[in-house]
């Protein structure tokens, strides 16, 4: 009897070292092939430089959302070319800056709870451009010949009306 035990103890110790090999594996692997991601990092100079409605020399910029009340403006160094009919390419002042911050960046906005001024990088940590919008997260993703994918945030975040019965987000 006892050696039945220990046979069902073995099995279940080679079952579970074979299964958690197999998870780092495949973690390791995930992470080795999406080298072609890149990162935002939020910046807090970049954040005040927007407020100050500077515009970055040699990036061409980007808004997604309507033209008066974008949802991010996005500015890409010109070495890189943007891959998305998500985006609006735009000629940009100091003025427009001006105006979508106002429309955009009230008072009450400003600061740390508000929209999110972050530098792209790409993998290797370079600067390739810049990122301001309420959500502080998106999609890089480096393809062949210095282009560039980029999510735009979501422009409908969910509501109350979306919400499944019985979930209060309020609380």
């Amino acid at each position: 009897m006892k050696r039945k035990a220990v046979n069902k103890r073995s099995i279940w110790t080679r079952l579970i070292t074979f299964f958690l090999l197999s998870a780092v594996t495949v973690t390791l692997v995930g992470c080795a092939a999406s080298n072609d991601r890149g990162t935002l990092q939020r910046d807090q100079e970049l954040n005040r430089m927007i407020l100050a409605y500077e515009i970055m020399p040699e990036h061409n910029y980007y808004f997604s959302g309507s033209f008066d009340r974008p949802n991010t403006i996005l500015g890409i160094h010109k070495d890189y070319q943007l891959v998305s009919q998500l985006w609006k390419k735009v000629q940009i002042s100091s003025a427009q800056l001006a105006k979508w911050i106002g429309a955009i960046a009230p008072e009450n906005y400003r600061g740390s709870t508000g929209y999110f001024a972050a530098y792209i990088l790409d993998p290797d940590g370079k600067k390739v451009g810049i990122w301001y919008s309420i959500q502080n997260t998106t999609t890089v993703e480096f393809l062949e010949g210095n282009k560039v994918k980029i999510n735009s945030p979501d422009l409908y975040p969910p509501s109350k009306l979306e919400t499944p019965i019985g979930i209060n987000i309020d609380s």
